[in-house]
């Protein structure tokens, strides 16, 4: 049996899909098999590898519903391994990825990433993103960070089965079905580890989902923030306070009290904003922090830059403990 089954899901990618396959057959770990599911492809991709023969190499259809979350449960229905690794059709992955997570998986770990290149990068907003998450060094500050944006770059991620089995794996939702995953792991108190080293070479283009498919944008994103926020440790005896009357809060707000959250109020450093009502929930200043809705959950959602930081700076002085009290969610 297989120590790591890597699921490969593709549609229409016959252009970088044998070179995505290739990386990973020639992995300098061996203890693997590597399953490619074709999601209904039209352009030949599941032709581009017929002249494979490695035993390793399985080439099979999705099962389930279209998506990448139904060819996803297709593979790890057949996989055999103790591991899980996912890898998508336009990628690249170094010979010593899988060899490098592996190493890094101690005894309690659930999860393991790595650093990520960008490449044909097609936005600063890209680039940032992935510096960001090259930057989460630890299970702590990838914790922490969980509500800003995903973690974990979904094609590097490493997966023990057990932990895919106990939360259910990949679900089916109107937000991004990764993000979603690893705050479900997180929350099951999963513990995840990164390899710093860069392993994986992540294609970005004008075609990704992450660009024209509204379940990876802001508004879907804010709703499962929600979603997940209301499940924390405090918030549903205290109720949020929401540091930032813009327009991220505004919407988290709603989102929130969609999800059967009370808001308590606002902190806002601009003093328009201050004593306004927003969705039934005061403004206040923010050289309030220190005293008032103190048994409430703090959030910070300013979206300018650099403002994350200044927040964070803001709630550590008044005493609250991130990753407890305060969360940073952009």
């Amino acid at each position: 049996m297989p120590l790591v089954s890597v699921i490969l899901p593709f549609r229409d990618a016959v252009a970088t899909l044998p070179g995505a396959v290739r990386s990973i057959l020639r992995q300098e770990f061996r203890d693997l098999e590597l399953i490619a599911v074709d999601d209904g492809s039209r352009d030949g991709s599941a032709g581009s590898l017929a002249g494979i023969t490695d035993p390793r190499f399985r080439l099979v259809e999705n099962q389930f519903d279209a998506g990448v979350v139904g060819a996803s449960a297709t593979g790890l229905g057949l996989a055999r391994g103790e591991w899980f690794a996912r890898m998508d059709a336009d990628d690249v992955a170094m010979p010593r990825r899988i060899g490098e997570q592996i190493k890094a998986a101690k005894g309690d770990t659930g999860v393991v990433t790595c650093g990520v290149e960008s490449i044909d990068c097609c936005g600063e907003g890209m680039r940032r993103y992935v510096a960001w998450a090259n930057g989460l060094a630890d299970h702590d500050a990838m914790s922490r960070s969980r509500f800003i944006e995903s973690p974990v770059i979904n094609p590097t991620a490493m997966v023990r089965r057990k932990w895919m089995d106990r939360v259910g794996g990949y679900h089916d939702t109107p937000w991004a079905e990764d993000h979603d995953l690893w705050l479900r792991l997180l929350a099951a108190g999963c513990r995840f580890e990164r390899v710093p080293e860069i392993l994986m070479q992540w294609r970005d283009s004008p075609q990704r989902l992450t660009r024209r498919d509204p379940r990876y944008g802001s508004e879907a994103r804010s709703r499962m923030r929600a979603h997940h926020l209301r499940n924390l440790p405090g918030v549903a005896e205290n109720g949020v306070i929401i540091a930032g009357a813009g327009p991220i809060g505004k919407r988290l707000a709603l989102d929130l009290q969609n999800e059967g959250v009370v808001v308590k109020g606002f902190f806002d450093v601009n003093p328009a904003r201050v004593g306004q009502r927003i969705h039934g929930a005061k403004v206040a200043a923010d050289d309030q922090m220190m005293t008032r809705w103190r048994p409430s959950i703090m959030l910070g959602a300013v979206g300018l830059k650099g403002a994350r930081s200044t927040v964070r700076r803001m709630a550590l002085a008044a005493g609250r403990r991130e990753g407890e009290d305060f969360w940073a969610v952009c």
